[in-house]
């Protein structure tokens, strides 16, 4: 039993921070950096779970907050539950043409590591990724057995849907409650950022995209943004994007809280 959940909030914190940190502050919005082999590890744990190529989730990950509910978002539930939880990905009108790449997502274009993981072919860039995830879930196997194996697996199976339930429960209005006013319709739904270890707190992410931090007060818990925090007390992140204006403890409970925070974000 030790073993087991030993290996499964390893794996939990490793598959989740590669997500919530690595593809998504560190390679999308670009809200902290770390040195350049560290955040290869932390987008591994991403990766290996079995998110693809870092180049075509961030790109689609742009074009979304570019088109968030309106025309041209890829995962949108204003396209049905079921297109924005998962459906999307078998819908090609919906994908990002990898002729916008050099628009969308420049910065990852010069970086040969992510694009030896984006080859021209997309069966081929997930048979890259599913090679790789078996080897790793074989190399546990291999050192630690069956028992931590299941824990690996079960860890990121919880986090691989968990991603896809930031994109279709976030965006519903039957869930959670919205601090900002934001031009679209997402979400903080409480239960999804305690599986997506504060990626959950949508609507805070939308109403501050740049932010590295998404979960804004003692009720929004963001495992994420304390990661971030430890990184920087260790030297290892800097040029942190934060809110312009101060948080206040109070702020879900104030109607008016909108006002006291902008969309400009500021390094620290």
């Amino acid at each position: 039993m030790l073993l087991f959940l030993s290996v499964f909030l390893a794996s939990y914190l490793y598959h989740g921070l590669g997500i919530t940190v690595g593809y998504h502050r560190i390679l999308s919005h670009r809200a902290v950096k770390v040195p350049r082999l560290l955040e290869y590890f932390i987008v591994s744990g991403g990766y290996l779970c079995f998110e693809g190529s870092p180049i075509a989730w961030v790109a689609t990950h742009r074009v979304h907050h570019k088109s968030t509910d309106k025309e041209g978002d890829p995962h949108s539930p204003r396209n049905g539950f079921w297109h924005s939880f998962a459906g999307w990905l078998f819908a090609p009108d919906f994908k990002t043409p990898k002729e916008q790449f050099p628009v969308v997502v420049p910065d990852l274009l010069r970086d040969p590591v992510y694009r030896s993981l984006d080859p021209a072919n997309p069966k081929t860039q997930w048979l890259i990724c599913l090679g790789l995830c078996v080897l790793f879930r074989l190399s546990i196997f291999l050192l630690l057995g069956p028992i931590a194996l299941l824990a690996n697996v079960l860890a990121a199976g919880t986090l691989f849907v968990a991603a896809f339930l930031v994109n279709s429960v976030c965006h519903l209005s039957q869930f959670g409650y919205r601090t900002f006013e934001t031009a679209d319709q997402s979400r903080n739904v409480w239960w999804v950022g305690l599986l997506a270890l504060g990626e959950g707190w949508h609507n805070n992410h939308h109403a501050m995209p740049q932010s590295a931090r998404h979960g804004l007060t003692w009720r929004e818990p963001d495992v994420a943004w304390m990661s971030i925090l430890v990184m920087k007390q260790l030297g290892l992140a800097k040029d942190i994007r934060l809110p312009a204006k101060k948080i206040r403890p109070e702020i879900s409970e104030r109607p008016e809280v909108d006002t006291l925070l902008t969309h400009d974000t500021i390094a620290v």
